[in-house]
């Protein structure tokens, strides 16, 4: 049986989750796991964070509940 992305529901879950990490600083015990040879700036920091946060919750929704966004394609009708 073919699958399909629900789009509507992952965008939905993604605005979600997007509101949820931008309003979650950096805990400031992770930059203090960087090292000098890192050269990363506060702003480079963030960026990292946001998008680990997010790959992190979207993998997560997937591996729980893969049927809330992969579902069977609908039979076309000839």
């Amino acid at each position: 049986m073919p699958y399909r992305i629900e789009r509507v529901a992952l965008q939905a879950f993604v605005e979600r989750q997007v509101l949820l990490i931008e309003s979650t600083p950096v805990p400031p015990d992770l930059v203090g796991l960087l090292r000098d040879e890192d050269d990363l700036g506060a702003d480079q920091v963030q960026a990292v964070w946001l998008g680990a946060g997010l790959a992190t919750q979207v993998g997560l929704a997937l591996v729980n509940e893969p049927e809330r966004f992969v579902v069977p394609t609908r039979p076309t009708t000839a």
